[in-house]
């Protein structure tokens, strides 16, 4: 499978979480605007980490199309991915704080501390790929990022999807 087929593969996915995104906000209580700190967060977290994912498996076939060389292709994707990922995290910290998201019982503080985390590590990953240190600019290490991105929207969507049922009963 090449780098192409990967990121379309991704591109779809990515489609596939927005999509998703409103119907999950259609059931439940927030069809009726009923929506609380940690819904609002998780809601637009979803949608804006799945529309990122998409716009970075398309970046690099705008790249390609201008006979931009590989090397560059990935050390920019990579780059912008680390500045996405240091700014979404520190936006949806910031809102938790904000909207004292914290106070509501279907606040989950391991999902927010692992996510911290993986941004720590895909951050450095990168950079590094971005720079050409290590990694060389490589497509691999730009698809580590992607993947935090899936993991990111996939926990995203199942936090919300957790709680419709018990607000429909």
């Amino acid at each position: 499978m090449t780098g192409s087929d990967v990121l379309t593969i991704l591109a779809e996915v990515f489609v596939a979480f927005a999509g998703f995104t409103g119907i999950v906000a259609t059931l439940g209580q927030r069809s009726e605007g009923k929506w609380r700190p940690v819904d609002v967060i998780r809601f637009r977290a979803l949608l804006e980490a799945s529309l990122a994912g998409l716009v970075l498996c398309v970046l690099p076939f705008g790249f390609h199309h201008f006979a931009v060389a590989e090397a560059i292709t990935w050390g920019v994707c990579s780059a912008v991915l680390a500045v996405y990922a240091i700014t979404f995290m520190l936006r949806v910290t910031r809102n938790q704080v904000k909207l004292r998201a914290s106070e509501d019982p279907d606040f989950v503080p391991g999902v927010r501390l692992t996510l911290i985390l993986l941004t720590g590590l895909v951050v450095p990953i990168q950079a590094l790929n971005s720079a050409g240190v290590g990694l060389e600019h490589t497509f691999s290490g730009f698809l580590v990022g992607l993947i935090y991105l899936l993991i990111l929207c996939s926990s995203m969507f199942v936090l919300l999807l957790r709680f419709v049922r018990t607000e429909a009963e």
